[in-house]
């Protein structure tokens, strides 16, 4: 067990500043580290601080961050999802910690759940400086995904999705959707999801519930699946055989276009139950022991 520092960190991108923590464990002098960031419509708060100090006890460090427009990270408008800004953040931070002398940056790995687990294997796919992944619950597959989605209320959400489109176009106010609700038009319409969702909310840092509504479209296009055949580093993938939002069978052709260089774990879970209890100690004593196999503490 590693005695660890956390440290804030202020890192510009364009007009803007990205906010992250930065985890150094206190007796390695050049430690490999792990970069973090959250899935759809979430803060850095929201249950990744359990996965970021564990890693640092462990004897990586971790900087953990939000993207642009979300927690204290600038931007506006506030809470929306860019798949291109969220992917040029992974970019401006893996720079940043290239440039750090108090880290080990030839050996950086790239950590994602949920939307950013698709970052992560999109940018794996792409950069040639990153030593290995580690993709819990990833959106693989917005085509797919989006097949998961109530038939009766796709239009209804393809509407508001291309109207707060064109809006922003002219500076329009955003339009939004709700992140999760029981019973109204939203991005995660499952009743799990529901549930799940608000229970990574961390209650302590502003949440507002909706994000501008043009994300919809751009998720049911956004293809990671496409691009994992370029991937030559060790990849471990962690998959929920009961998620309602990813489907298995995407995760699984995921894997075999991965293959040789995945692990793959399929756990008879919900797409949210990997941040809670046994499973989160599976998840991350999992993950540690790749991280000992492929980087390694010295």
């Amino acid at each position: 067990m590693q005695a660890y520092t956390v440290e804030p960190l202020y890192v510009k991108s364009g007009q803007d500043v990205i906010a992250a923590d930065f985890y150094r464990p206190k007796n390695i002098e050049k430690p490999a580290v792990i970069l973090m960031a959250h899935g759809l419509a979430a803060l850095r708060q929201f249950k990744l601080v359990q996965y970021a100090q564990r890693f640092a006890s462990a004897g990586y460090a971790v900087v953990l961050f939000d993207y642009r427009y979300w927690g204290g990270s600038t931007g506006r408008p506030r809470e929306l999802v860019s798949i291109n800004a969220q992917l040029d953040d992974w970019r401006t931070m893996i720079k940043h910690i290239q440039e750090r002398k108090s880290i080990d940056s030839k050996r950086i790995v790239l950590w994602g759940t949920a939307l950013s687990g698709g970052h992560v294997l999109t940018l794996a796919a792409e950069m040639k400086n990153i030593q290995a992944a580690m993709v819990q619950v990833p959106f693989v597959d917005g085509a797919e995904s989006a097949q998961l989605y109530p038939l009766q209320q796709l239009p209804k959400a393809l509407k508001v999705s291309s109207q707060d489109y064109m809006g922003a176009k002219v500076g329009m106010t955003p339009k939004t959707l709700p992140v999760v609700d029981p019973h109204e038009l939203c991005f995660m319409p499952t009743q799990d999801s529901y549930e799940g969702y608000l229970s990574i909310v961390n209650p302590d840092y502003y949440w507002s519930g909706h994000i501008p509504a043009r994300a919809f479209f751009k998720l049911m296009r956004y293809r990671p699946i496409q691009e994992v055949r370029k991937i030559t580093i060790p990849v471990l993938f962690i998959a929920a055989k009961l998620d309602s939002l990813i489907p298995i069978e995407s995760s699984r052709e995921t894997v075999t276009n991965l293959a040789p260089f995945v692990q793959y774990q399929e756990w008879n879970i919900r797409h949210f139950d990997i941040y809670h209890g046994e499973w989160f100690e599976k998840a991350v004593s999992t993950q540690l022991e790749f991280l000992h196999q492929h980087i390694g503490v010295r």
